[in-house]
């Protein structure tokens, strides 16, 4: 086989493996040539110009997914021991690369008070009419939907409440949820069996 064959039959295979690139993109230099990653780089820029992205501006993202938040909440729950909670839209991947959501999970502190539970949630960014709040007798959902903001979140509380005296107030983008409790089962004295 020729050195010219060998030459043609490569820019066939890369041609195949790279058929979005332009047809001369191989004629004028083999794949471990010096001006290979030059030409690429050139049509690499050539391709992001055609997509009208500007990749030197520091707000590409943030203008294209929002802001991009992700953290814990760490607190002292009830029995004395930390609760660590996940909040945000940048959740990590299997892979451990963060992928971006468009729900984002709002900041939510429960506070557990002695006839009373008292829900915090931040949802910056929404009107009242946007926000759909539900609770059950052991766990609430908040849900906010706006042109520029998806929020939403579900907590099981660590104790029962009463889901018809839920009450809500929004202001400031703070949403707050009172709901009143349950009261604990009394333990009765109960009758004593004789065992014979």
């Amino acid at each position: 086989m020729s050195w010219r064959r060998k030459k043609d039959d490569e820019i066939r295979r890369w041609r195949e493996m790279f058929p979005w690139l332009p047809a001369d993109f191989f004629e004028n230099s083999g794949f471990f040539s010096d001006d290979f990653m030059d030409q690429l780089m050139r049509e690499i820029n050539r391709m992001m110009e055609s997509m009208n992205l500007d990749f030197n501006d520091p707000n590409l993202f943030r203008k294209k997914f929002g802001p991009m938040v992700w953290g814990w909440n760490i607190t002292v729950g009830p029995d004395g021991k930390p609760v660590i909670k996940e909040f945000g839209n940048l959740k990590p991947s299997v892979q451990g690369k963060p992928v971006p959501s468009k729900d984002r999970e709002p900041l939510v502190d429960v506070f557990i008070e002695d006839k009373l539970v008292r829900v915090i949630a931040e949802l910056p960014g929404v009107e009242k009419k946007d926000i759909k709040v539900k609770t059950t007798e052991n766990k609430i959902a908040v849900e906010a939907k706006s042109a520029d903001r998806t929020y939403s979140c579900e907590r099981e509380l660590s104790v029962e409440v009463k889901p018809k005296t839920a009450s809500a107030k929004y202001r400031n983008g703070i949403l707050e949820l009172t709901i009143e409790r349950k009261e604990p089962a009394k333990e009765e004295e109960g009758f004593e069996v004789k065992i014979e």
